[in-house]
């Protein structure tokens, strides 16, 4: 039964006002600020100086004695924004603009000037605004003008200031514009705004699990909860598609990657035997060599890892060595490629990688689209899953039983101490997308933009897509029926940006604003004006790309991911190799400093406590591995697990938080944390049967886990699924290497269907949710009606149960043959703390000496780590 509009409207003020109380003190000025913050810094005049012509100024061979200022702008230890510096100016102009996402509970920005030193950059000055003065409520005046908001709903609020800093007018003026915009003004549109590439229609996508998915999962049906005939879920198989897409291509084949193993074999086991006689090697690095000799250009983008060598493969083991002597004096075109240009130092240039995966390529139009004799289109792969060792899986994960067979020459482990012929290997889950349509020409000026900037000497090796007929995005348009938009983490050291596109930015003509402006007497102020509007009519992005220290930065990964878990309804499911970020919430207070700032799990915690304050249903999913790479009790991995529990105990607190606040007079007081919100990870247990192993156990990890028989199915998965009504599929891991835009360099799609999209009352029912169905009936072995709509308790209830029913067996004495992998995290929520799961022996994980809870390293710095 439809709720009256009128009782809707009083049921949103209500809530504004319980959500707001959430996060408010009386005995501080704190205050939430959620929604993006709009920052220009437009100029300082008379600064002082404090740069003196001396043994540092002649090193540094300056020849004024001038300071060399640039900006900053805080949240308490969050920072904001950093604009270029000005060499010898005191009366420097910036003119930079800043589009800054914000999710913190803050008393104001702290803007400070700073002059660039060698040895140690000074403060020429500071100013803070504070928050109050950027919170503004809709009240009933401005309700009855507009209906479409409600009282205590946050207005859209501008200043505009020159001020003197440190309140002092010897200090010098900085003169600034700060915007806020809060959430509701920001998320009507599936499209996420103001990023580099818009959202294109006439798309065909794949969605895949794992390099290869059987079909040995429960049968999935879906489409009957829309009125239409049932349809069953075909998975479709990666590495199958990739070895036909490139035996295919006749123009080109473009691949940029973390990792390539020349070696791989596309294809296993009875399909590779039948494929004998075919004229094309299984083989990746043969393959591609054979399509060269065609006259096919293959150009490759593989990350230069910096520790390797032709004597020395490398720490992280991802054949740039071998695939460089492989194609050389070959026709393939092959590139290695530093994440950073020539201004970071050895250290970070080992430390952040080129982390994207993605392939695209000419390609015959599929059958099931309408064309007209042998035409061709673009075919692009983007998601998590490298062609190299050890990524080809399916969702059987044997540990043993295909040493000698299927895994052959391919066995794999990080996480323990094993020879190839003994075993277990390290099995994988994981994520991939393949895309036909207009955005393929977005994936084509990705691979372009990094090729220009890294490969000069090979620009000419670049085909002329519009020869070949397919520079047209009306033309590659078809019947698929997918929306999708394509996102980046890269910068400018590392990606020559489209100048038309820099071109078009504009610079934000203050007094062209169309708000009514309202002039304002202050202390220590020479000019200072505010706007207030409830209306979003207005709103504007002047420019598609971030920046920092004056260098461009595409950060729209980081940007999408907080639109769409804004615009949430109903459920969040997330598969990640790392989970870590929002350290301005940690509740450590003694960590908050640390630069691991993306808001994801900020954006998540305030979702899930919004509807805990509406009282509605909704349910948070987060599948990671059980731990990272590495040897468990080694320094590096305890300190990733350690910044992972900061992150994990600091939601939880949050939600819990939330219910004591708001249900303790309320008939729903027995909700608990885990109601709205679960972590898990994937493992699997296999008897001798079949077993391939041989030899005898040589290392202590081989003795021991001979017994155990057992392993975690690593998660390296990135991706992101809203409602089954959006799906977000790349490179980006959940941390600040992947969100940042200047560490590592990251793609991603994000991808959902018109026809079938999410309503107040209901989760989507096309595609996307079909695949998620088949994900969780993979990991669980079997497909359940409650998975059917994730935002229910039933459904939480359920797979908490198959987890910890599956974690009994895990850990438990007796060895058997999982076939349902869902375990729960190895961390739980109980009594307000977060600690060791109960069953773990003395809180280590399972065959290890290592803390489940992990420890904070003393060795490696918190940004290679975060």
């Amino acid at each position: 039964m439809a709720i009256p509009r009128n009782l809707r409207r009083e049921r949103r003020a209500a809530n504004n006002k319980a959500f707001s109380h959430l996060f408010s003190s009386p005995t501080s000025p704190a205050t939430l600020l959620h929604g993006l913050l709009h920052i220009k810094v437009i100029s300082c005049t008379q600064l002082r100086n404090l740069d003196r012509l001396g043994a540092i100024a002649m090193l540094s061979r300056k020849t004024r004695e001038t300071s060399d200022p640039y900006v900053m702008a805080f949240l308490e230890d969050y920072r904001l924004l950093k604009t270029r510096p000005i060499d010898d100016e005191a009366n420097p102009v910036f003119d930079e603009e800043f589009y800054c996402p914000v999710a913190h509970i803050t008393e104001g920005i702290a803007f400070q000037v700073k002059d660039k030193d060698m040895i140690k950059d000074e403060t020429m000055g500071t100013y803070f605004l504070p928050v109050g003065e950027l919170i503004r409520q809709v009240d009933e005046s401005d309700a009855e003008e507009d209906s479409s908001v409600v009282v205590g709903d946050l207005k859209r609020v501008g200043v505009h200031k020159v001020v003197f800093l440190d309140g002092k007018q010897d200090h010098g003026t900085l003169e600034f514009f700060v915007e806020f915009i809060p959430v509701r003004m920001l998320s009507k549109t599936m499209e996420v705004p103001g990023t580099y590439f818009h959202e294109r229609g006439g798309n065909i996508v794949k969605l895949y699990m794992n390099s290869d998915d059987d079909g040995s999962a429960p049968i999935v049906e879906y489409g009957e909860e829309d009125g239409e005939e049932p349809k069953v879920w075909t998975p479709p198989r990666l590495w199958h598609d990739i070895y036909h897409a490139i035996c295919k291509a006749k123009h080109f084949i473009y691949a940029a990657g973390w990792s390539f193993d020349v070696e791989q074999l596309l294809l296993r086991g009875a399909e590779l035997e039948s494929m004998a006689d075919s004229k094309y090697s299984p083989r990746l690095g043969e393959l591609l060599k054979q399509k060269s000799e065609e006259g096919v250009v293959v150009n490759l983008m593989q990350w230069d890892e910096p520790s390797s060598n032709f004597a020395f493969p490398g720490m992280m083991g991802t054949f740039d060595e071998k695939s460089r002597t492989f194609f050389r004096g070959t026709k393939v075109t092959s590139r290695f490629m530093c994440m950073a240009g020539g201004e970071l130092g050895l250290g970070k240039m080992m430390a952040f990688t080129h982390h994207q995966k993605f392939m695209v390529m000419d390609a015959p139009k599929e059958a099931n689209v309408c064309c007209d004799g042998d035409e061709t289109e673009l075919l692009g792969f983007i998601g998590g899953i490298d062609v190299t060792k050890g990524r080809w899986d399916n969702r059987k994960h044997h540990l043993f039983r295909t040493l000698q067979s299927l895994h052959k020459g391919d066995i794999y482990s990080h996480c323990f101490h094993i020879s190839p012929e003994h075993g277990p290997r390290q099995p994988w889950h994981d994520i991939h997308s393949s895309v036909r349509g207009p955005v393929t020409l977005d994936l084509l000026q990705a691979f372009t933009e990094r090729w220009i900037k890294q490969a000069p000497d090979a620009v000419g090796n670049l085909v002329n897509i519009n020869r070949l007929g397919l520079g047209e995005a009306v033309k590659l348009e078809n019947d698929g029926g997918w929306c999708t938009q394509l996102s980046r983490s890269i910068d400018s050291r590392v990606n020559a940006f489209d100048a038309a596109i820099e071109q078009s930015f504009n610079s934000t003509d203050i007094d062209s604003l169309n708000v009514n402006w309202s002039l304002e007497t202050e202390n220590n102020t020479l000019s200072s004006r505010r706007f207030e509007t409830a209306s979003d009519s207005t709103l504007s992005f002047s420019r598609t790309l971030d920046q920092k220290k004056g260098r461009l930065i595409d950060n729209s990964i980081h940007m999408a991911h907080i639109h769409h878990i804004r615009r949430a309804r109903h459920h969040i499911y997330i598969e990640s190799q790392y989970f870590m970020g929002s350290s301005f919430m940690w509740s450590n207070e003694k960590e908050r400093d640390v630069k691991c700032s993306n808001m994801v799990a900020a954006e998540l915690t305030l979702k899930i406590c919004q509807k805990i304050v509406a009282r509605e249903p909704f349910a948070v999913y987060i599948l990671l591995p059980m731990w990272m790479e590495g040897i468990p009790q080694d320094n590096a991995t305890q300190g990733l697990l350690y910044f992972q529990r900061n992150t994990i105990e600091a939601m939880y607190k949050h939600v819990q938080h939330a219910l004591d606040t708001c249900m303790s007079n309320s008939s729903d007081d027995v909700l608990k944390v885990s109601d709205y919100i679960n972590f898990y990870c994937l493992g699997t247990r296999e008897t001798t049967d079949g077993s391939e192993a041989t030899g005898e156990s040589t290392t202590d990890d081989e003795l021991h886990l001979v017994n155990t028989r057992r392993h975690q199915i690593y998660v390296h998965s990135k991706m992101m699924i809203v409602d089954d009504e959006v799906c977000l599929i790349g490179t980006a891991n959940i941390n600040q290497r992947s969100l940042d835009g200047c560490r590592d360099s990251e793609i991603m799609m994000t991808s959902y269907q018109p026809d079938h999209l999410a309503t107040d009352d209901s989760i989507a029912h096309g595609d996307i949710h079909a695949y998620r169905m088949h994900i969780w009936a993979s990991i669980t072995d079997q497909m359940n009606d409650l998975f059917r709509d994730p935002s229910q308790k039933e459904c939480v209830d359920l797979m908490n149960s198959i987890a910890e029913s599956n974690f009994k067996t895990y850990i438990g004495d007796k060895t058997v043959d999982m076939t349902s992998h869902l375990l729960p995290f190895p961390l739980e929520f109980c009594d307000g703390e977060l600690r060791p799961r109960r069953g773990l022996v003395d809180g280590k994980l399972p065959d290890t000496n290592a803390d489940a809870m992990g420890k904070k390293s003393f060795v490696f710095p918190e940004m290679f780590l975060t």
